[in-house]
């Protein structure tokens, strides 16, 4: 699969889901926060995957994963000159300011950032 370091995990994960310790389909019923709860209990899995997973798979479209792209946009756009603007309050003012349709901001922000890379502004 070449997963890499990633491989452990994936089997880990695998194992447990497998061995019924972490039902997927329940997970369904949770709310967004439980849910989160949740999918980070399975090895390798952050806040970030599991807020991807929460969109993607759960159809969540409030979830808004943040990795390096999203916190450099949001840096950029919504906290310019700012210095000490922590992961937590990226994560606060995304979830007030996008509000319920977070996921779909977040996938306009990710293609912005990756498609305007290193082109002038």
């Amino acid at each position: 699969m070449r997963a890499g370091y990633r491989a452990a995990n994936l089997l880990k994960t695998a194992r447990v889901i497998d061995a019924g310790t972490v039902d997927l389909e329940a997970i369904r019923a949770l709310s967004d926060d439980e849910a989160r709860a949740e999918l980070c209990r399975l090895a390798g899995v952050g806040e970030k995957v599991a807020n991807c997973v929460l969109l993607f798979a759960y159809e969540r479209v409030r979830a808004f994963p943040i990795d390096v792209w999203i916190e450099r946009v949001l840096r950029e756009n919504y906290f310019r000159g700012k210095r000490k603007v922590t992961p937590l309050r990226l994560r606060d003012f995304s979830r007030q300011y996008f509000g319920e349709f977070g996921g779909y901001a977040q996938q306009y922000l990710f293609h912005h950032a990756r498609s305007s890379r290193g082109k002038k502004q």
